[in-house]
């Protein structure tokens, strides 16, 4: 996925700093919550450029990417359930 499909899909940006990671560089990457218990995450900008970024969620054992068509239906999901999430 691009950096602009996950935006328009909802996704917000989290920013982590070097002095919290401790890790040399500050980076970023984003989440999008779509029921309780159901977050997807992206791999980071340090990961990728504009136009391969991973989406998972790290709670299912398989840890497999997840498609801007997978997200859509999730989110539709969501919905059905009443819960509205951004870029619905």
């Amino acid at each position: 996925m691009t950096e602009q499909e996950l935006i328009n899909l909802g996704f917000d940006r989290v920013e982590v700093l070097d002095s919290e990671s401790q890790n040399g560089y500050d980076y970023y990457y984003y989440v999008l919550d779509l029921l309780p218990g159901l977050t997807l995450i992206s791999s980071s900008d340090n990961d990728n450029n504009d136009n391969d970024w991973k989406v998972y969620n790290f709670d299912w054992n398989n840890n497999a990417e997840l498609t801007k068509a997978s997200v859509l239906h999730l989110k539709e999901v969501a919905a059905s359930q009443g819960y509205q999430s951004p870029g619905l």
